[in-house]
């Protein structure tokens, strides 16, 4: 007897057991949250400008443990604040990369283009009394002597349909690779077919393209005397910059009579001859190419 009331007895503790176990569980109920990832989240202001505007980006992702920007063209060209200002000064097509690190270390990127409207380009204004002499525009009526071009000593002179400063141009080059038994120095010549008398004139002004390194010297020749004005690759002197853009040059004439006093400005022949300054040797340096266009004389 005494055994099966102890045995009811355990059955009546299992099940209040249970029963408390069952209901306590029921009130300790907690949520459960999965984790959530970062979002990348950002805006630009723009997408076509002007040269010389700028354009805002902004970033508002979330969770974000590292910010990159680049951006092509621009200034800054990148940054790791969350809103920047960028200024396009250049035209073209560019591109502004954003990259967002978030703070579970995974990457996405997001991209914007930006059209920037190039500046305009300054109207060609020539003084009414210059002494015109070359160009391909038709605005640009030529009053000079009839011309020369010759090519000399390894210097090959062609013209170019496009792309000038005004439309063609002529390019002054060497062959890409001359033969070694030529000489190391290059000379090429635009010349007057009439003695000329530029006396009244003050300045020699030119358009010019290059990215020579070498040493170059702009002469002008009478019939037995040359003077000239010497350029190295570092100075501009006269606007003459090795940057593969086109640049206005302007020359005092008086420069080349300084060079050689005996020069006759009332009987030059030869206006520009192109010549590679010794000991330089052009078989070495084979980077002398220049583009010349809208050449004319001016008395200011």
């Amino acid at each position: 007897m005494t055994t099966k009331l102890n045995h009811i007895a355990k059955l009546k503790y299992l099940f209040a057991m249970l029963s408390i176990g069952l209901f306590s569980c029921e009130s300790d109920v907690r949520e459960v949250y999965l984790y959530n990832k970062g979002k990348l989240e950002a805006t630009s202001t723009n997408t076509s400008v002007k040269a010389g505007e700028t354009v805002t980006y902004t970033d508002s992702s979330t969770k974000v443990r590292a910010i990159k920007w680049i951006f092509q063209g621009g200034s800054p060209g990148s940054s790791i604040d969350p809103k920047v200002e960028v200024k396009y000064t250049k035209g073209g097509t560019f591109t502004t990369t954003l990259e967002i690190t978030f703070v579970d270390n995974t990457i996405e990127k997001k991209t914007f283009a930006v059209e920037v409207e190039a500046p305009a380009t300054p109207p060609i204004v020539i003084p009414a009394d210059a002494l015109k002499i070359y160009s391909e525009n038709p605005d640009f009526t030529k009053i000079a002597p009839v011309l020369n071009w010759v090519s000399s000593n390894q210097f090959v002179i062609k013209e170019v349909a496009v792309d000038g400063y005004e439309g063609a141009y002529r390019n002054f080059s060497l062959p890409a690779t001359p033969p070694a038994a030529e000489a190391k120095w290059a000379m090429a010549i635009l010349s007057f077919v009439n003695f000329t008398d530029i006396s009244s004139y003050t300045y020699i002004n030119m358009a010019v393209r290059t990215t020579s390194t070498g040493k170059i010297r702009f002469r002008m020749k009478d019939a037995a005397n040359t003077g000239y004005v010497e350029f190295d690759a570092t100075s501009n002197l006269y606007g003459l910059k090795r940057d593969g853009s086109w640049n206005m040059v302007k020359i005092p004439i008086a420069e080349y009579k300084k060079q050689n006093p005996a020069l006759d400005l009332t009987k030059i022949k030869d206006i520009l001859v192109l010549r590679s300054v010794d000991p330089e040797d052009i078989r070495t340096l084979n980077n002398y190419v220049f583009d010349f266009d809208h050449i004319y004389l001016s008395k200011n």
